[in-house]
Formats: C-alpha cells, sequence, structure tokens
C-alpha cells in the first residue's frame, strides 16, 4: 500500500539552541551519524550545522528554528546583527558549532567567531593559495569546499589548495576551540584512484569545490577542472580520519582528460547510511559519459552521472549504482552538464512502498529527475530506450546549486534557477501510486547567474513556521549589490512571496547561507562574515 505524504520525522527536527532531545536521535543518526553520537553524552563541542545544507541528506532544512519564524523575522528588530572582516572571500558555507561559527576563504585562512557577537576567537592560515587567471576563483584559489565538523572530536576536517612552488592539495584537522592542527595533519591528497592506477590526481587543473561529507570515520571530498582548464578529470577522495590513508577514485578510469567532474556548484557528497555516497558529475569528453546498459553495472566512464559509491572493507571506493540521461552525450557537447547541481536525498515520509527512498537531482538543462536510490536507473533501461527514472518534470531553466527541502505542508522542493526564479515543487502521490513534484509556484523576483541554493528554517513540522532563505547574486558582474532573501513556504495563486531582504556587499557565486539557534550567517566575497537575527539573539 502507498502512504500519503507525511510529516518528516527524519528531517533532524533540533531543539531549540544547542539542546537535542533524546527522542529525535534516530532520526539524527541518518542524517549525520557522526554528529548523533556526539548528541548521547557531553563533548568538548556541540555541531550546530556541521555540514554543507544543514545534513548528510543535503536537505538544507533546519527544523529546529523556532525564532527563525515569520513573526520573529517580519519584527522591526530583526536585521544586520554584525559584520566581520576577514582574509580571503568566502566560497564555502560557514558552519557552527555551539557558540562558534567556523568560515574558510581563498586565501586559507579559517576563523572561529563568536556567533554572537562577531568576535574572532582564533585564526589559523594554511599556505599561498594557488593564483588563478580565470574569472572563476579570481585571484585565486585557497579553501573553496565547505568544511565539516566532528562535534565528539572537536574537529574540524577541512581540503586546502596551496602553491609552494607548484599546486597542491592537503587535507587539515583544526582544533574546534582553538584552530590548531591535530597531529599527524595535514595530511597530502595524491597520487592515483585505486581504478585508475598511473593517472594521478593533477592539482594544477583540479579544483575541491564539493563540499565535504564525514561518514564512517572518513572525511570524503570531490574534485573537478580549475574553470574548464584541461586536462582533467572528476576523483572523489577520501582520509581516513584514524590511520590518515588516503583514498581516491575516478570518474573516468584510465583517462587523463575525459572530465567529469564532481563540483555541483559547491554542493555536498551525499550519504543516506553508512558506506553509501552519492555524486553527480559533470560533462564527459570524447567519449566520457557511459553508454546504454544497466545501473548495477556502471561503466568506466561516467560524466553527466548521478552515481551511488560504496566503501570496500579496505576502505577503497568503488561504483555500485548509476543514472545518467540518455541524450548524456547532447548534453556534452551543449555544455549542459548534469552535475551542475548536487543530489539531494528526500527523507522517508516522502516515498512509497514501491519506492521509499528518492533522490533529486538538477542541473543545466532544467529537467528535474526524481530518482530511487536504490536502483538509480542506468542509462537508457526504461520502456523504448528510455530513462528510467522514478518521474521528471520540466525543463525549466538551468540550476547551479541544489534543492532545498521542505517537510510540513505536505511536502516541498525549492530550487533557484540561473537567471530565472526561485521555484516550489509539490510533492505528491499520482493515481497510480507514484511519487510526483509539480511546479505549483515562483517568485516574482529574478534571481542573477550564481545565485545561492536555498535552505529552509522551520518549528518542526509545524505549519506556519518555515521560511525559504536564499542569496540573490547581486546586479553587477561581480556579485556587486547581492542580497538575504527570506520567502514563505507556501506558494498563494502560483507566487512565493519574499517576505523581507537584506543587503549583503558583494557575494560569492553559489552562496549557502547557514542557520542556528534563531540566526542567518553568510560569507561574503568582499571577505566578509555578517550574522543576521532578532535583537535578542
Amino acid at each position: 500500500m502507498n502512504r500519503p505524504p507525511r510529516s518528516l520525522l527524519r528531517c533532524a527536527p533540533r531543539a531549540p539552541g544547542r539542546r537535542r532531545p533524546a527522542a529525535l536521535l534516530a532520526g539524527l543518526a541518518l542524517l549525520a551519524p557522526t554528529v548523533a553520537s556526539s548528541l548521547l553524552a557531553p563533548s568538548p563541542a556541540r555541531a550546530d550545522n556541521p555540514t554543507v545544507s544543514v545534513n548528510n541528506l543535503r536537505t538544507g532544512w533546519d527544523a529546529a528554528e523556532p525564532n527563525l519564524g515569520p513573526d520573529q523575522v517580519s519584527a522591526a528588530d530583526f536585521g544586520r546583527r554584525w559584520s566581520t572582516a576577514i582574509d580571503g572571500g568566502v566560497h564555502a558555507q560557514p558552519l557552527v558549532a555551539g557558540s562558534t561559527v567556523v568560515v574558510a576563504t581563498e586565501t586559507n585562512h579559517v576563523y572561529g567567531v563568536n556567533a554572537a557577537d562577531g568576535r574572532i576567537l582564533w585564526q589559523r592560515a594554511l599556505g599561498t593559495p594557488v593564483p588563478s587567471s580565470t574569472d572563476c576563483l579570481s585571484p585565486g584559489t585557497g579553501i573553496t569546499s565547505t568544511p565539516v565538523l566532528d562535534a565528539a572530536s572537536g574537529t574540524v576536517y577541512l581540503v586546502s589548495r596551496s602553491n609552494d612552488g607548484g599546486a597542491h592539495f592537503s587535507a587539515h584537522a583544526l582544533d574546534l576551540a582553538t584552530g590548531a592542527e591535530r597531529g599527524g595533519w595535514p595530511v597530502p591528497v595524491q597520487g592515483a584512484p585505486v581504478n585508475s592506477p598511473g593517472v594521478p590526481l593533477n592539482p594544477a587543473t583540479s579544483v575541491q569545490r564539493a563540499g565535504l561529507l564525514l561518514l564512517g570515520g572518513a572525511v570524503y571530498f570531490g574534485f573537478a577542472s580549475d574553470c574548464g582548464r584541461n586536462p582533467y578529470v572528476g576523483i572523489v577522495g577520501g582520509v581516513d580520519t584514524n590511520t590518515r590513508k588516503v583514498t581516491l577514485w575516478s570518474t573516468e578510469a584510465g583517462s587523463d582528460s575525459q572530465n567529469g567532474g564532481v563540483w555541483m556548484s559547491g554542493g555536498g557528497l551525499m550519504s543516506d547510511g553508512d558506506g553509501r555516497i552519492f555524486v553527480a558529475t559533470g560533462n564527459g569528453a570524447n567519449g566520457g559519459s557511459p553508454p546504454t546498459g544497466p545501473g548495477n553495472a556502471p561503466p568506466a566512464h561516467l560524466a553527466e552521472s548521478v552515481v551511488r559509491l560504496g566503501v570496500n572493507a579496505d576502505g577503497s571506493l568503488v561504483a555500485k549504482d548509476f543514472f545518467s540521461p540518455t541524450n548524456n552525450r547532447d548534453m556534452d557537447h551543449a555544455d549542459q552538464d548534469l552535475g551542475s547541481g548536487g543530489p539531494a536525498a528526500l527523507p522517508d515520509g516522502f516515498g512509497t512502498s514501491a519506492h521509499p527512498h528518492l533522490l533529486v537531482q538538477v542541473g543545466k538543462d532544467g529537467r528535474i529527475f526524481l530518482l530511487d536510490r536504490d536502483n538509480l536507473g542506468g542509462t537508457g533501461q526504461g520502456q523504448g530506450g528510455t530513462d528510467n527514472v522514478v518521474g521528471m518534470t520540466g525543463p525549466y531553466k538551468g540550476v547551479w546549486g541544489h534543492p532545498g527541502v521542505w517537510g510540513g505542508d505536505g511536502g516541498y522542493v525549492y530550487l533557484v534557477e540561473n537567471n530565472g526564479v526561485l521555484r516550489a515543487l509539490k510533492y505528491a502521490v499520482d493515481g497510480s501510486g507514484t511519487p510526483q513534484l509539480t511546479s505549483t509556484g515562483t517568485s516574482a523576483e529574478g534571481f542573477g547567474y550564481a545565485s545561492g541554493s536555498p535552505v529552509v528554517t522551520s518549528n518542526g513540522t509545524a505549519s506556519g513556521s518555515a521560511l525559504v532563505w536564499t542569496v540573490y547574486s547581486g546586479t553587477g558582474p561581480n556579485g556587486q549589490n547581492g542580497e538575504l532573501r527570506v520567502y514563505d513556504p507556501v506558494p498563494v495563486n502560483g507566487t512565493l512571496s519574499m517576505r523581507r531582504s537584506f543587503p549583503l556587499g558583494t557575494v560569492s557565486r553559489f552562496s549557502v547561507p547557514a542557520t542556528d539557534s534563531g540566526r542567518i550567517f553568510v560569507g561574503t566575497k568582499d571577505g566578509h562574515l555578517v550574522a543576521f537575527g532578532g535583537a535578542g539573539s
């Protein structure tokens, strides 16, 4: 029997402030296993927003924000609380642990900042950034991806790109309380992928953009091209946090130039449980995208794909399942890569008995795919050689980012389109029992190129408690006059109403705000960490 939409108890609703009730630990374990274990007893630090898009499912849904409701945000005293100058532009989402906000910059600086008043508690420099001649990350690249926090050990994990006569990548583990490097770290990230021996990671043409994932005692990350520089291939890497052993896996086995980058506009590697890692890949070159074939037999070349990786007993990675559209070669030629979007898993309350575990994937061509995480669909495995997907809607305008999810009001998914609008898609089950997403409303306001992905705040699943937050990329060519915008979550007569907006200055591409304890935190391109909230937050 198919289940109707219901409140999503696994969305990790959090108690106000830093305390989480024990009844919610089972749900937290699904979304962020490494964090949930730390909640059973006091720990050196308690991670409140430990990873990009709130949790490992990458829903972007913070369900424990009673002080970020419509009434509070509409109040006259809600606004900018402080702005702290830091060294370097910020592409990474800020993270929150207790009363500390962690922010990393493109000049390889990392800061711990007091969440209440913006005071810098500690800072650490991690080497000279790599100069960039492109407009993507000018003037250089240092820490581009969102780090990840481990509350149990009080550790910040991150990947830096630095220059000591040549580019190289390093994985770092910093003490959350002081910023000091843990013993045995940093770890050089180098070598050849397990499935592509003899073809090592090329740090001269690669950038580490996708947000980090902490899973099963290891930190995972993805590599793509440095603004399209060749030659490159997509690579997923991992470092065991105990042994510091590095493992690498290539999206294009045996090649150094068939592309298939893992960048996802900064979205995080996604996981729905131990040993299961999902990534999306970009354009392929010279046959880099997969031919027709079943999902449970992934080929060597996996551009234009959603890929599920497994973790072997020795810590190495292996492709277990994949989906790639049947027109993937046309997408390659038209620069319509699927990997501009990061995958987001829908909590199980969205599923049915036939498809209990769903995933949303978006990309540059504007199609919105609803996939089964346990059977992604391969290539051309549907009736008559079509896509074997749970559902597809669109095409609308392309998306450079990842969805935000709201589990109340029957369930919604939100997308920010490139040079388009904020779009709301309503979840439902059709007459045949198949899950579907239907566009039910858009914002009246437009969003420019490289605007950020949405996040949702709420008080559990209570109707009338949610808001959708986005970063508008501004009116100038380089992010000038950016704004933090906040919308009501349910469209009225086809329109998502903007409740308020707040100026941010010059913003970075694909900027995602962090939320915690009644506050919103945004890092900017012009070197500031900015906090918003009510007078008592």
